[in-house]
């Protein structure tokens, strides 16, 4: 008997086996658990045993399964139980590089969002007062520093001036960060195989913008196109080899590793523990606001 198409019979096999070796033990409980496990097999066989595993119709179940394995068991290749493994564990760091992929996204978009708020509520007073003290500091041992900080800030300013970020109730914003992290694990760049991984880069990070700028609409439907398309395939799946595993193993564990310090960097730096410090955002630029305006009404009046 030839096997379904697009089925992996190895896995099913196991999983009848498992299915099997629970009723034998009378595990009521795990057997419920792992019924849903089936519906990934969509053949006949499969959907008649789900019947019988939620009619509780056991013994019929058992016969069926047997039935099943002895039917397929000829045509059935069992994978190597070291690749099994190795594909296993490197699911597990693939899975730590999401998670940590995920919170660096987190901190680099508190930043990046108290960056564009900064230069909507000061970015014009403070090219004021640059502006100023770049001209009061001409001829003076002062001069090139004072250009360098207007310059460095007008650029930065114009830059960002006309971004917007969205204002998401509290229930949007965790509907944008649970279908923003569903979407980056299926298109990660870092356990894409390499022939999808350039148009993983180009897609996560189209992601990673809409996921700054609070682009509901746009992070959504992403991940409806990555859930409908079924792009890409992780390494784990399409590599079969010992020695190409355990290489990406090791691939994977640096990139692990230079995630971590990315997200070390990021969470001890000046910048980001100044921001998660203040407690409430509009508070804080109102006092600022307040103070620069004092500083630049002094300029203005020459003091």
């Amino acid at each position: 008997m030839t096997n379904p198409p697009n089925i992996d019979i190895a896995k099913l096999i196991k999983l009848l086996v498992l299915i099997k070796s629970l009723i034998s033990l009378e595990e009521e409980d795990d057997i419920n658990d792992h019924i849903v496990k089936f519906q990934q097999f969509d053949i006949p066989e499969v959907a008649t045993l789900i019947d019988l595993l939620n009619e509780k119709s056991y013994s019929k179940a058992v016969v069926a399964i047997e039935t099943f394995i002895n039917q397929h068991h000829s045509v059935t290749i069992y994978a190597d139980t070291e690749i099994e493994a190795l594909k296993f564990e490197i699911k597990i760091l693939e899975a730590e590089i999401n998670s940590l992929s995920d919170e660096k996204a987190d901190a680099e978009k508190l930043i990046h969002q108290f960056q564009i708020r900064h230069n909507q509520e000061l970015g014009e007073l403070l090219m004021k007062i640059l502006r100023f003290r770049k001209e009061q500091a001409k001829n003076t041992p002062q001069q090139q520093e004072a250009e360098e900080d207007f310059n460095s800030y007008h650029q930065q300013y114009e830059s960002t001036k006309g971004e917007q970020i969205a204002e998401l109730t509290e229930e949007e914003q965790k509907e944008l960060k649970t279908a923003y992290r569903k979407a980056s694990k299926l298109c990660h760049p870092d356990v894409v195989n390499d022939e999808q991984k350039e148009l993983a880069t180009k897609l996560f990070a189209e992601l990673n913008a809409a996921y700054e700028r609070n682009d509901l609409a746009r992070v959504k439907e992403i991940l409806e196109n990555l859930e409908k398309g079924n792009f890409f395939v992780s390494k784990s799946d399409a590599i079969n080899k010992k020695q190409l595993l355990q290489a990406e193993m090791e691939n994977l564990r640096m990139k692990i590793a230079s995630l971590k310090q990315e997200l070390q960097t990021i969470k001890t730096s000046e910048v980001y523990n100044s921001i998660t410090n203040i407690s409430n955002w509009d508070t804080y630029f109102a006092g600022v606001k307040q103070k620069l305006q004092l500083q630049l009404a002094e300029l203005e009046n020459g003091q």
